[in-house]
């Protein structure tokens, strides 16, 4: 029998539909499928409990098809329009006090101060009216910032959105509608973005019943992170199933046809870089408990993430766990708000950013991301990311040379947080987003377990576990 490495590595398809056109086919999104989407994206967005979805619809921009969800936001009295492309992926929304009065071919509409409805809609897809605001599409999509007159309107986009400049663009549409048709078990439909020589190295009934077998073994997709583009050409997606985290490498020819198409162990598409050399410090004083952290998904937020993947998240909590006195409706009822975050090494500062206002608990904002941020480099290729901070609290600046454990910021609950914490990573790229992540490994660290504590010399912090900073080096 092959092994679990040997049958993937062995999902090899030097593969690529004749070209699809200028203009893409639409996809029908039911009622029930709408209403899936808008509940996936309240619950990353911490919507209130009173939404709903009002209208739903289609717009065309440069030859792509988009889904518009008009959600109604009863608590805080506001309109969302939703974005989603054609494969079903989420870009983003505009927010507005009034509602969107049509979608018209092209793009949305809303009232202008002296709307009259009765001036509006005199054709199906044509609009004709003189005081309204139409915010027309593109091959992009929705335009970031829009302004009239005495109007002006912001796309808030979605971290995962990849805009089509962007150089995985291109293999990101492709991959998605992939997934898409994998989770419906509709193999045979994949075959239709192969190229010519692909479809002849590849029989229909083979293809069908190796992506059946994939789907055995692992499930569902879950999740496709954005990719990585290699120099080669090649793009590689982490590709997160029910079962396990793989990677996925796509590539394609001239007329974006899948020339080269392979599922491979996570480890082999996105391997293990080594230790850092860099001596780490917990960026913190006193006894925190680790809330995230690990190399499974059980104990990773983030796992499959390239840059990510051995991120760590820590609170303070008591010795039952919790976290906050009182009601925890306050960022201030928390034990870890404004407390001091230090520098985990020597270093200079690349990068800051102070201006993201805290959350309320339990209402992240993942369009954020990291919230308030410091990245620090330590060496050519060794960066720390410290996120999460405090809104205004972060006192050093961009060149600034920094002492290992030197205060430079406060515990805060920006970006997507749900309640005071302090966000760490370790990447060999110092452009954030860009990286491989280092296993984080800290020196002296007084650990405690079942009750009883023991100082490591050099520990990387899981899940659940209790850590402080021992002043004095534990023996190697």
């Amino acid at each position: 029998m092959k092994t679990e490495k040997s049958w993937l590595a062995g999902l090899l398809a030097i593969l690529m539909l004749p070209c699809a056109g200028a203009q893409e086919r639409k996809r029908n999104v039911s009622s029930s499928e709408a209403l899936s989407s808008v509940r996936d994206v309240a619950g990353l967005q911490g919507f209130p409990d009173g939404f709903r979805v009002a209208r739903m619809g289609s717009v065309l921009g440069g030859g792509r098809y988009f889904h518009i969800f008009t959600t109604w936001l009863k608590d805080n009295q506001l309109w969302r329009t939703l974005v989603f492309d054609n494969s079903g992926n989420y870009l983003g929304y505009y927010e507005t006090k009034n509602e969107p009065v049509e979608l018209e071919k092209t793009g949305i509409i809303y009232p202008g101060n002296s709307y009259n409805v009765e001036s509006g809609d005199v054709e199906e897809g044509v609009f004709d009216s003189g005081d309204a605001h139409i915010i027309r599409f593109s091959t992009n999509g929705p335009p970031d910032i829009v302004k009239f007159e005495q109007k002006s309107y912001t796309f808030v986009s979605s971290p995962k959105r990849v805009r089509p400049d962007a150089s995985g663009f291109r293999y990101m549409v492709v991959a998605s509608r992939m997934v898409d048709l994998m989770n419906k078990g509709r193999y045979s439909r994949i075959r239709e973005d192969f190229s010519p020589s692909a479809l002849a190295k590849l029989p229909d009934a083979r293809m069908r019943a190796i992506f059946a077998n994939l789907r055995q073994r692992v499930g569902k997709v879950e999740r496709l992170d954005p990719p990585w583009v290699q120099a080669d050409g090649k793009a590689v997606f982490p590709i997160t199933f029910e079962k396990g985290v793989l990677g996925l490498e796509l590539i394609l020819d001239d007329l974006d046809r899948i020339s080269g198409l392979r599922i491979l162990p996570y480890k082999e598409v996105f391997p293990d870089i080594g230790e850092h050399r860099t001596p780490l410090a917990l960026p913190f004083g006193g006894r925190w408990c680790v809330l995230w952290g690990g190399d499974n998904r059980q104990t990773s937020k983030y796992f499959g993430n390239r840059g990510r993947h051995y991120a760590l998240e820590f609170v303070i909590a008591n010795r039952y766990g919790k976290t906050y006195s009182e009601e925890g409706e306050r960022n201030e009822d928390y034990f870890a708000f404004g407390r001091p975050v230090g520098a985990p090494a020597d270093g200079v500062v690349v990068e800051v950013i102070n201006n993201i206002e805290d959350n309320k608990p339990h209402s992240p904002n993942p369009f954020a991301g990291l919230g308030n941020v410091v990245v620090i480099q330590h060496a050519t290729n060794e960066v720390s990311v410290l996120g999460h901070l405090m809104h205004g609290s972060i006192t050093v600046s961009t060149g600034d040379v920094v002492k290992v454990r030197q205060p430079i910021a406060r515990c805060g609950n920006s970006g997507d947080s749900s309640q005071p914490s302090i966000y760490f990573h370790l990447q060999d790229s110092s452009e954030v987003g860009a990286g491989t992540g280092y296993r984080p490994v800290f020196r002296n660290t007084l650990i405690w377990e079942e009750g009883r504590s023991h100082v490591a010399a050099k520990h990387t912090p899981v899940r659940g576990e209790y850590v402080a900073h021992h002043s004095l080096p534990a023996k190697e």
